[in-house]
């Protein structure tokens, strides 16, 4: 098993030949953190470089939610115009580090302006009640129009900041969904805002009453939790993960992983890092 500490090679971040591509859908989701009706959203999909509808392979899944102030298009097409971790998956599964998956990106937000405003406590309803747009509309749409395949084992939800929330939602609300997480820079924050540091026992207390309200011990896990000890989460999600762990979470079965890199900071180049080092062990 990797200790999780290598750096991206700098090559990784050119654009290759053997790239994938993306293409953009749209569904129709609840609103349901408002209960306003029905709305039309957008997510992009990665397609691995020779994906072929008309074949009869199969890819694993990963979603894959923006932080506050983002939007879908935040991961595979970057900031300031590098599609750094584009190049980066090309790279890998160029190179046999990782096996050929399809990546979805999509958003919490329900109006565009949202992102703008970037409202805390809007977005924290928002990634709070985005697991049900998750099951009930975007994982059928995409299983319904891509080659994946369907069981828990070969999906993984992961998220930045805001979208680490989400994760942490999804994985207290749809377990006997998906089996793999990927939390980078934020804590649960089913207690409140930053609860994972204010109110750290209780976070993971409820966490686990959650699974049990919902019925999900019985179903196994994989979590891979990193951050770094300059970002603004890491006070939060660490009290929160060091407690996980005093609690059992790791053991049984359930694998939860934690990281924090020196120095890395609240900013995507950092999320990167963890992404390369945890990917081909996640599934």
């Amino acid at each position: 098993m990797s200790d999780y500490s290598t750096r991206v090679p700098k090559e990784y971040y050119e654009p290759i030949a053997d790239c994938g591509t993306i293409e953009e859908i749209t569904y129709t989701s609840k609103r349901y953190a408002t209960d306003q009706g029905e709305l039309t959203k957008r997510a992009l999909v990665y397609l691995p470089k020779g994906f072929d509808r008309a074949s009869d392979k199969e890819y694993k899944t990963l979603y894959l939610m923006h932080g506050g102030g983002g939007n879908e298009e935040e991961f595979l097409y970057g900031q300031d115009g590098k599609k750094a971790l584009l190049y980066i998956i090309d790279h890998m599964i160029a190179n046999g580090e990782l096996e050929p998956l399809i990546i979805v990106t999509p958003s919490f937000y329900y109006d565009p302006s949202q992102s703008l405003t970037h409202d805390i406590q809007e977005a924290g309803a928002l990634t709070k009640a985005y697991h049900n747009e998750f099951r009930n509309e975007l994982l059928p749409y995409i299983e319904a129009h891509y080659p994946v395949i369907k069981n828990r084992e070969s999906r993984a939800f992961s998220g930045f900041s805001m979208g680490s929330e989400t994760t942490w939602e999804v994985m207290l609300n749809c377990l006997d969904l998906v089996k793999n997480f990927m939390p980078f820079s934020g804590d649960c924050w089913i207690a409140g805002e930053k609860a994972g540091f204010t109110k750290t026992q209780e976070t993971v207390e409820l966490m686990e009453q959650k699974l049990k309200d919902n019925g999900f011990e019985k179903y196994d896990y994989n979590i891979f939790s990193f951050t770094g000890d300059g970002d603004i989460a890491f006070p939060a999600l660490d009290a929160q993960i060091k407690l996980m762990f005093e609690r059992g979470w790791d053991g049984n079965g359930n694998r939860l992983r934690y990281g924090s890199w020196a120095e890395g900071i609240h900013w995507y180049p950092w999320i990167y890092e963890y992404f390369y080092n945890i990917m081909p062990d996640l599934f």
